[in-house]
């Protein structure tokens, strides 16, 4: 998320506020031209504003779904063994598996590897491990 977007809501949060307390504080000496005038320029202001804060909230939302998806690499990481040729699993204190390396370390995949005779197969990138 770029921060200038952050100033940029806070300064039309501001140019709003700004608006709301000329047209308070001088509703019996503004013309009804200029209140209508500077009531365009508040809603004006404020439709900017809900835009730059639907932008942050989509930019939040982006780096929630990020940081979920790096935790889960993580924890991924932090339980992948890996015995030389392939990559096991720790799960709940068992090991699982086996993973095939390729697709774990080329794509992020974990791919259960499939008994082949005297190796291993994998169904994804039809690699084969003994």
């Amino acid at each position: 998320m770029d921060i200038t977007i952050i100033g940029t809501a806070f300064s039309h949060l501001k140019t709003s506020m700004d608006i709301a307390k000329l047209i308070s504080d001088s509703t019996s000496s503004l013309g009804e031209a200029e209140t209508k005038l500077k009531l365009a320029e508040l809603i004006s202001s404020l439709a900017d504003l809900k835009m730059e804060l639907a932008d942050i909230k989509v930019d939040l939302i982006d780096k929630d779904d990020e940081i979920k998806d790096l935790k889960k690499k993580l924890q991924d990481k932090s339980v992948i063994t890996f015995d030389g040729n392939i990559y096991w699993k720790e799960i709940d204190g068992k090991e699982e598996g086996p993973f095939c390396p390729t697709c774990f370390d080329v794509n992020e995949l974990s791919v259960r590897l499939h008994k082949d005779g005297q190796g291993w197969c994998c169904k994804n990138c039809r690699d084969h491990f003994e």
